[in-house]
């Protein structure tokens, strides 16, 4: 009876490091830009975006998700100048800039420094959008340039 006592307290050590090692893994999943919400679909996605992205060189993919992106916002510009669903508007927004940052985490310089300058209009047209401003319709349609003038900023190599 003794000896099964024993065990108690490394099954107990056990348990406090198994817990320990998913505070840590949840912690690094969350600074990676991981949500609860799309725990699953990170879990069974066969390969992330990050990956796609640095194993394409030419840039292709990035602009091919700029072009969705200006797309998702430009489809929206109806319900920014009518002021309606102004939240799943901030909410795409808030989607772009967070698939933005992972994209350029491992960018060049030059490249980092361009997202900076677009996440920072982004960032504005957020804050017009939540203090629903007289202004979000102009800085949508500011962004939407930006992403243009980006596109082709890529396409020409640079």
């Amino acid at each position: 009876m003794a000896e099964a006592r024993g065990g108690g307290g490394a099954a107990k050590l056990a348990l406090l490091v198994a817990i320990l090692a998913l505070a840590v893994a949840w912690a690094a999943y969350r600074r990676e830009g991981g949500e609860l919400r799309t725990i699953w679909s990170d879990l069974t996605r066969g390969t992330s975006e990050r990956a796609q992205v640095a194993a394409n060189s030419d840039g292709e993919d990035f602009r091919a998700w700029l072009k969705r992106a200006q797309e998702r916002l430009q489809s929206r510009r109806g319900d920014v100048e009518k002021e309606r669903n102004l939240q799943e508007v901030r909410k795409d927004v808030t989607e772009i800039r967070e698939n933005l940052q992972r994209r350029y985490r491992d960018a060049s310089a030059e490249s980092k420094e361009r997202w900076r300058s677009m996440d920072s209009d982004l960032a504005r047209l957020q804050t017009e959008i939540e203090e629903k401003s007289s202004k979000m319709l102009e800085e949508l349609d500011a962004t939407l340039e930006k992403m243009k003038r980006e596109m082709a900023a890529e396409k020409d190599g640079g």
